[in-house]
């Protein structure tokens, strides 16, 4: 891939040269399963609809085609491919090897591969891959259970079990979503229920996806909105769980951007905006960066740094080299919208998502809504950028999402030895140390090591903070549990243990409010601790809220042996 320094407005022609083909690349947007590269037979409009996301336009206009071609092997398809797309994975599967052996069958072969029709051998390639991942997805997806948002906006997929304790968490980050994002953002939600599919292993999703399961782990990726549907990996598949409301929700931003764009936005754009968005379900306006981006941005734009191409990010995010380079592209493209976002407020970003649905190239679209080249854009940002001072933060450790290889209950165990995790030696030795001591029921002793590695590494580092406040409430001191978790939770705020410690402190202290606030940011990381629900159980079941039923529900089952 060419870099940014040799093609310096990459982002611009890419986009006017080939939109089209940028984002059915993308892990983000559905891919058609059989495009023809013609544009005479009847099946092609219906197919532009589907390229463009208006699926249930494209089904309108293929129903007559169903009743006056129905031996037609690429109307057929086409059947196949909006089955694929409404989640009819069997149908899709028999309709594909349908159109397939109306085309390969001997007679039928003989006369249709020849002249004008010899296109259909080039289909046939594409209808075996349709086949292939509608066979994959639906051997995945069976027996999963199916239960409908409060709203109706909303139908979730899961496989039984104990997923199913994350249905009601989920149906409430998507309804809000639906109104903040779809509705009041971008004004254009969608009226027809969305699939929300979730998947028990990281190894189901790249089954179900166009990813290998390399790229999937090298990249971090856990969520895709792809195919007509939200897909995203169960919480309980990571070792420590991960943000997974606010990635439903970013998908959702995915789904809701390709629809109103007819799915011409380019890759910075789509990925910026679902990155902005994300938190809007649960935070006002513009959220501003988070600990780990500031310091990721700070970093590259420091001596001797760089960032990361725009051109690095075609063709997916999701292709990117490492679980940082991701993490860092995704700061950029949530800052590039911060910054659009602050010159013109939703009403230009909404604009450029308009012009782009008009035919213009991210270029053209700048231009008109900013009245500026994409280049002078690209530089006001980085100018941007650096009268923000954005700082690095010395005790921040950037986490990283860790697969477990087999489906476990997504809590990482407190006791686990996480002391390889801190870089700095001495700090790793006094860390092991008060661990053991810790084991040992000498909590006084723990604290102190505990605080020598913190001393060390700073305030905040996860793998001293974390044990050190543990230790602290379980001498009973909750005042010091909070200082010790505070700037975890302050640095960290994708990790769940720190927050879910000063849930605990707070309700030790009798602040019931403000635990209830962390307990329930934890369980939008890793809804498979019991802690957090106990504890909102007894919260809420003090104040008479339905919701304490759910909680300590939810705290017995996990609390299972």
């Amino acid at each position: 891939m060419r870099s940014h320094r040799r093609r310096r407005s990459s982002i611009g022609e890419r986009a006017r040269a080939g939109a089209r083909a940028t984002v059915r690349a993308l892990g983000i947007v559905t891919l058609l399963l059989s495009v023809p590269a013609w544009g005479d037979h009847p099946t092609a409009h219906a197919e532009r609809l589907v390229e463009q996301w208006r699926i249930a336009e494209a089904v309108h206009e293929a129903a007559p085609l169903l009743q006056s071609r129905r031996d037609d092997p690429e109307v057929i398809a086409l059947d196949a491919n909006l089955r694929f797309l409404e989640g009819d994975y069997g149908g899709a599967a028999a309709r594909y090897q349908e159109a397939i052996d109306r085309v390969e069958g001997q007679a039928g072969r003989n006369r249709l591969l020849q002249g004008p029709s010899a296109r259909l051998g080039i289909s046939v390639d594409e209808w075996r891959a349709g086949r292939e991942l509608a066979v994959a997805t639906a051997e995945t997806t069976r027996g999963f259970v199916e239960e409908r948002s409060p709203g109706g906006h909303f139908v979730i997929r899961h496989a039984p079990g104990r997923d199913a304790l994350l249905v009601p968490y989920a149906a409430e980050a998507l309804e809000a979503a639906y109104k903040e994002i779809g509705e009041h953002d971008f004004g254009d939600a969608p009226t027809e229920p969305v699939r929300v599919e979730i998947f028990p292993e990281v190894a189901d999703l790249a089954k179900v996806s166009t990813l290998t399961l390399k790229e999937i782990e090298t990249s971090g990726t856990i969520a895709l909105c792809k195919f007509n549907r939200l897909m995203i990996v169960s919480p309980r598949a990571l070792a420590r769980g991960y943000p997974w409301l606010d990635t439903l929700a970013h998908e959702y931003t995915h789904f809701v951007v390709s629809r109103s764009s007819y799915n011409t936005v380019p890759i910075w754009f789509h990925e910026g905006l679902a990155k902005f968005e994300e938190r809007r379900w649960r935070v006002a306006d513009d959220a501003g960066l988070t600990p780990t981006m500031e310091h990721l941005l700070a970093t590259a734009l420091g001596k001797g740094r760089r960032l990361i191409t725009f051109d690095e990010m075609y063709p997916s995010m999701a292709k990117l080299p490492s679980q940082a380079d991701t993490a860092l592209a995704f700061a950029e493209v949530f800052s590039v919208v911060e910054y659009l976002h602050e010159r013109q407020g939703w009403q230009g970003v909404r604009a450029v998502v308009a012009r782009m649905r008009d035919g213009k190239g991210d270029a053209g679209a700048v231009a008109e809504v900013l009245g500026e080249g994409f280049e002078e854009f690209v530089r006001g940002w980085k100018a941007w950028l650096k009268v923000k001072k954005l700082r690095t933060h010395p005790g921040l450790v950037p986490s990283s999402l860790k697969f477990v290889k087999a489906r476990g209950d997504g809590a990482k165990k407190e006791d686990e030895d996480d002391s390889q995790e801190i870089t700095e030696k001495r700090a790793q030795g006094f860390a092991r140390l008060g661990g053991m001591l810790r084991k040992a029921g000498r909590l006084g002793p723990a604290t102190v090591e505990y605080g020598k590695a913190e001393a060390l590494v700073g305030a905040g580092h996860p793998a001293v903070a974390n044990k050190l406040a543990r230790t602290w409430l379980e001498l009973g001191d909750p005042d010091k549990a909070i200082a010790a978790a505070e700037p975890s939770a302050a640095l960290n705020p994708d990790l769940a243990a720190p927050v879910a410690l000063l849930g605990e402190a707070y309700l030790k202290k009798g602040n019931r409010d403000k635990a209830a606030g962390y307990f329930e940011a934890a369980i939008r990381i890793n809804p498979f601790d019991p802690s957090p629900h106990c504890g909102l159980g007894e919260i809420w079941a003090g104040k008479g809220d339905p919701r304490a039923t759910r909680e300590v529900a939810a705290c017995r089952e996990l609390s299972a042996p």
